[in-house]
């Protein structure tokens, strides 16, 4: 039996007129969240500060990396750049074609393999598709492969050392095999509950560290009050 395509479902309920559908998240980390739909298809006006500003810096030709219902690759368009928007979903790459995005396709991002692009994002904690700090190093370095020369990578995540921190201001992190951004998800729509699947939440230092070993520096951009942040990524 194959596994729901929770976005695909979710986004195609939504287009049909079901605009209060919500996403259950469950994590082993916090107690279960449920994400409404609708935030996937918000307008540039309604879009938080920090993705305002990489869309403000994209370039050329830009890849949408898990660009979901694809309100970013459409904002892109808009401003008359050549955008490819891509997501594991299949339902999300058809929704996203059908919402006007000229060219949306299912594809794991790991797997594609079309270069030449001026610009990358990876927003909405865009990093945690990696899984791991080791999955980061090998997207870093396929974005590396797709990437111009002078290209560059716009990437959003979330630091969880706050999740640690002490009142005393030091920080007890849980001892154990996994890097404390490594996380296991998982997503419900419907009565719909796809299987357990790693996300990474990643912080400057490690992401900075692991950029370097990929020939690559970083600069932080944007840097919340809820400890997200976008880095800017180019090459050396």
């Amino acid at each position: 039996m194959s596994e729901p395509d929770i976005f695909g479902l979710a986004f195609r309920d939504y287009l049909s007129g079901e605009t209060d559908g919500v996403i259950k998240v469950v994590t082993d980390l916090s107690e279960p969240e449920e994400l409404p739909v609708g935030y996937f298809f918000r307008a540039v006006e309604q879009m938080p500060s920090w993705e305002q500003l990489v869309l403000d810096r994209c370039r050329g030709r830009v890849l949408d990396a898990g660009a979901g219902a694809g309100c970013h690759a459409l904002a892109l368009q808009d401003k008359g750049l050549e955008v490819v928007a891509i997501d594991r979903s299949e339902g999300a790459a058809e929704v996203m074609r059908q919402r006007g995005v000229k060219q949306a396709y299912m594809f794991d991002f790991f797997q594609f393999g079309e270069g030449g692009f001026d610009t990358i994002i990876f927003l909405m904690n865009g990093a945690g598709m990696a899984g791991t700090l080791g999955g980061l190093k090998q997207l870093l370095t396929h974005a590396k492969r797709l990437l111009h020369r002078e290209g560059t990578i716009y990437l959003e995540s979330t630091d969880l050392m706050y999740l640690y921190r002490q009142d005393d201001g030091s920080a007890l992190i849980p001892m154990g095999e996994r890097y404390y951004g490594e996380l296991h998800y998982r997503l419900g729509y419907k009565g719909h509950l796809a299987p357990p699947f790693p996300w990474l939440f990643v912080d400057p230092d490690n992401l900075d560290h692991i950029a370097g070993q990929c020939g690559m520096q970083t600069k932080i951009i944007f840097q919340g009050e809820s400890y997200n942040y976008v880095a800017e990524i180019v090459l050396v």
